[in-house]
């Protein structure tokens, strides 16, 4: 039992050499592609801070001006119209229009709106999960494991079972190779404690940074009734509908101030969802560009020590 918990604790002790020069490749491109990323959100941020957000009471007076239902009518014939996602639908002369700006752009910003708030989400749980006081213990345990468990176990291990395995392969490679796996071994023993102890101080300190993600209302329910505007007819519909079709004349009624009003909540949702994704992706960002700079700084001069050290052996 105890010479495969030695042989363990080696293979662990190994790997963290091996990883030296793959881990900072990794890390650092992940990092750049975070960062793009986040250059281009703030960039889509600002932007949305520039065109400035309504007042309420302007808001109001715009709606008061759009009508409740506006009938969809073909330009080509006169006749009713279907609205669909993309384009509106003649069933008497088969021409296709523009859908009213409104519908089309609502649609638009709920899904994009959703799509961020999904991708805040995401990220949200991993920034979360590095700046949780479990995974800043995680860290800190971490660094006194591996002085105090890893490297005693691999030492006393390799006195105390000679003819392990892992043993004999390094007596194969000869004493020069041999020399050289088990420097560069501790010198990644060496960076991953030190990685461990930037990364323990990271997660307290980014914890309060941690944002908000926003919930949004679910649709609107329930049923409303209102006349239709070519007819003067009874029409119900459901009260999250964007239009509804009259039962008498066959009219679809565009429903343009709630529609209006769904649009610019789309849109400050979008904001809201953004500005947290935004808040989250920075902490990973963080976490990354950390780990990458500390591990590339350490990385390249233990390999270069490694270098060095070797040379002079073999000389």
């Amino acid at each position: 039992m105890l010479a495969y918990l030695y042989q363990l604790c080696l293979v662990v002790f190994l790997l963290q050499g091996f990883t030296l020069p793959l881990l900072p490749a990794v890390s650092g491109a992940l990092w750049w592609r975070l960062s793009r990323r986040l250059e281009a959100l703030r960039g889509e941020l600002q932007a949305d801070r520039r065109k400035g957000a309504e007042t309420d009471e302007a808001f109001g007076r715009m709606l008061a001006r759009l009508p409740k239902l506006r009938p969809l009518n073909c330009e080509s014939c006169g006749g009713a119209v279907l609205l669909r996602e993309d384009a509106t639908l003649c069933p008497y002369c088969g021409a296709r229009g523009r859908p009213p700006e409104d519908y089309a752009a609502a649609l638009r910003l709920k899904a994009e709106a959703e799509r961020l708030l999904k991708s805040a989400v995401r990220h949200w749980r991993v920034a979360n999960l590095l700046t949780h006081p479990l995974a800043r213990w995680t860290f800190l345990l971490l660094i006194f494991a591996e002085p105090l468990v890893l490297f005693p176990a691999v030492v006393v291990g390799s006195n105390v079972f000679p003819d392990a395995p892992l043993d004999r392969a390094f007596a194969a490679l000869g004493e020069g190779w041999a020399f050289l796996l088990m420097l560069s071994s501790f010198l990644g023993f060496v960076v991953w404690m030190v990685v461990f102890i930037f990364l323990a101080g990271l997660s307290k300190s980014l914890r309060v940074k941690l944002p908000v993600v926003p919930v949004f209302e679910g649709a609107a329910r329930g049923r409303e009734t209102a006349s239709c505007q070519a007819c003067g007819g009874a029409v119900e519909y459901d009260a999250g509908a964007f239009a509804c079709l009259c039962g008498y004349c066959n009219v679809e009624n565009f429903r343009a101030r709630f529609v209006r009003r769904e649009r610019v909540r789309a849109e400050r949702q979008g904001a809201s969802a953004g500005s947290a994704l935004f808040g989250a992706a920075e902490i990973i960002e963080e976490f990354l560009g950390t780990f990458f700079f500390v591990l590339l700084f350490l990385a390249v001069a233990s390999i270069l020590l490694t270098l060095f050290l070797a040379f002079k052996k073999l000389l």
